[in-house]
């Protein structure tokens, strides 16, 4: 009501009346009502083209794609693409000095700019004590080591000592073994004397049987030149044995020395096998030949002939008798080499089955025992000498343990200085006196540092290569680059590493180039890099049809075979929000959908 004094006069009048007030509304409100209808047929009469699309000139009306979609032809605005990387300066001439210890700092000694020298003093910490630490720590590693060191100094005496006696074990056994080895040799000139003296009792034997045959043939025949005959009973002297009623004596007699004669003379062809039946045969036949001189009679026969005097009896009886013990005795004596042989094979008879068969390769059972026993030594002593040694290794450790930890606490105690282990210029400091530092914090930051990757590249720049760029760039190419501080100037840098793997966080691979030496830059200079790629053309498209999911920019276009929409992913070079330089997998006859997804979405779906 407070804007009614503002109308006209006349209305004024009227809009104080009712029924002229209602009327006025009433009109007001049809008129109203009309202009919207008027609009909206308007707007409906109007193509539905979005207003950038004139400048394009690539328009695609419903009846030209027969789909009853809104697309566009991209515009290619340049053959390559170019992106704007950045990075920055690495020099490889750099390097941090960081404390030994944790401590307070007392004193700095350098800033930035000064020159340093290797080992220089650059700041000093202060001790220990005066931050509450006690020399106790000190003294207990103290006795550690010296505890660790008299450990070590025990195991080596006891190892020593172990590893002699094992040795002198050794020394023994091998003694033993070269004794029992000369009793072998013995055993073996035993076997053979043995065999040797079997022979000679043998020959002995042999010669007690021809000493007795030729006996027996003197006896009974009256001499011996007969050797080697058979004899007939009829052959022997008349009166020999004629006493005997039976005449068995002689019989007797007769065969006995025939059996001999035949043996003795089968002898030399089986000598080991003969001798043992000759001799019993010889003595049975002298036994034969005594019986018969038992039977024979000293008195004159009646006939005159064939007549043994007492004398002559008696002379016969007794070698017979003597010849008989002499038999007896190489009998004897034979059976004793025969038996000590025996005595001897029955305590080593692999020796003695190998010194019948001329083999050297056959073991006493003492020398193979003794050889066991010195494998065994050996074994134990190798085993001793690499136990000892794990004892000695260990109790060796257990010293370096307890001399570094007293090192170790000698330098958090006692070592106040840090010291610069190279050399260079300082290019940051970041302590402050009576700030509190640690081993893992830097105190000073040096460049002109002389190291081995300085002399292959002393500066190299250092970026991100986004991996759908990752086959572009390749070692040996030359990459472009300006410095923020003067963009206009380009500089060249030649790719020298580039890395194998992608960083799963930033989709990126770190890539260096080297800078020319005489071109000189400080350490963490911001960079860009001018990136082209030849083989990514650039579009133009309007920002409208660019659609953004998170980190992933798509359009919607028609297939080319289906004719169905369909998405695909671009990269967006630049944008001023009205259009869109974009990369990707399109040209410029792709058929762009303008119309919102849900429009061609919803009506596929019905």
């Amino acid at each position: 009501m407070q804007y009614l004094h503002q109308l006209p006069q006349g209305l004024q009048s009227l809009w104080h009346h009712k029924r002229a007030r209602r009327a006025m509304l009433t009109t007001g409100t049809v008129f109203l009502v009309a202009l919207l209808s008027f609009s909206v047929y308007a707007a409906m009469q109007e193509p539905s083209v979005y207003p950038t699309l004139a400048q394009t000139g690539n328009v695609e009306e419903e009846s030209k794609t027969g789909t009853g979609l809104t697309t566009i032809n991209p515009t290619l605005v340049n053959g390559s693409s170019s992106i704007i990387l950045l990075g920055s300066v690495l020099s490889h001439e750099t390097a941090n000095i960081y404390p030994r210890r944790d401590g307070i700092v007392e004193d700095i000694l350098i800033d930035i700019g000064d020159t340093v020298e290797k080992n220089q003093v650059v700041a000093l910490l202060l001790p220990k004590g005066v931050e509450g630490q006690s020399a106790a720590m000190i003294t207990e590693k103290q006795v550690r080591t010296l505890q660790a060191k008299s450990d070590l100094s025990t195991a080596m005496h006891v190892a020593g000592e172990t590893i002699r006696n094992a040795q002198q074990n050794i020394q023994e056994q091998e003694t033993a073994l070269l004794i029992a080895r000369r009793e072998q040799d013995m055993l073996f000139q035993k076997f053979a004397e043995s065999e040797e003296h079997i022979a000679q009792m043998r020959e002995q034997a042999l010669a007690a049987v021809q000493q007795a045959r030729q006996l027996i043939e003197w006896t009974l025949l009256g001499s011996s030149s007969r050797s080697g005959d058979t004899f007939q009973e009829n052959d022997l002297s008349y009166t020999l044995g004629i006493q005997d009623a039976n005449n068995m004596a002689r019989y007797d007699a007769v065969q006995a020395l025939n059996a001999l004669t035949a043996l003795e003379q089968s002898y030399t062809a089986q000598k080991p096998a003969i001798i043992d039946r000759l001799l019993p045969l010889a003595s049975d036949a002298l036994q034969a030949a005594r019986t018969l001189l038992q039977y024979t009679p000293t008195e004159t026969s009646g006939n005159g002939i064939d007549t043994l005097s007492y004398q002559q009896l008696s002379d016969r009886l007794s070698r017979i008798i003597t010849m008989q013990d002499a038999l007896y005795k190489a009998k004897e004596k034979l059976e004793d080499a025969h038996n000590s042989l025996q005595l001897l094979a029955a305590k080593e008879p692999e020796l003695y089955r190998a010194s019948q068969n001329g083999t050297d390769t056959a073991k006493s059972n003492s020398v193979r025992l003794l050889e066991e026993q010195l494998q065994t030594a050996h074994n134990a002593l190798a085993l001793t000498e690499a136990g000892q040694e794990n004892m000695l290794e260990m109790k060796r450790k257990n010293v370096d343990i307890s001399q570094a930890m007293l090192q170790s606490e000698y330098a958090q105690s006692g070592h106040r200085e840090i010291r610069s282990p190279f050399s260079g210029i300082v290019s940051k400091r970041f302590i402050t006196v009576g700030q509190i530092v640690m081993p893992s914090m830097p105190a000073f930051e040096l460049t002109n540092v002389p190291t081995t990757l300085a002399k292959r590249a002393k500066t190299e720049i250092q970026f991100g290569l986004p991996e759908q760029y990752i086959d572009a760039v390749a070692v040996g190419d030359t990459v472009t680059f300006f410095l923020q501080a003067d963009e206009t100037i380009p500089y060249d840098a030649e790719v020298t590493r580039k890395s194998p793997q992608v960083d799963m966080k930033t989709h990126t691979i770190t890539v260096q180039a080297k800078v020319p030496d005489e071109l000189s830059l400080p350490h963490g200079t911001s960079i860009r890099i001018r990136f082209v790629d030849e083989k990514r053309p650039v579009f133009r498209l309007p920002s409208a049809a660019v659609k953004r999911e998170a980190d992933r920019n798509y359009i919607w276009l028609l297939d080319p075979d289906t004719q169905k929409p369909m998405q695909q992913s671009v990269s967006v070079i630049a944008e001023d929000g009205e259009f869109a330089e974009v990369t990707g997998n399109i040209g410029v006859e792709s058929d762009i959908i303008l119309d919102p997804p849900s429009f061609f979405l919803m009506r596929d779906h019905d």
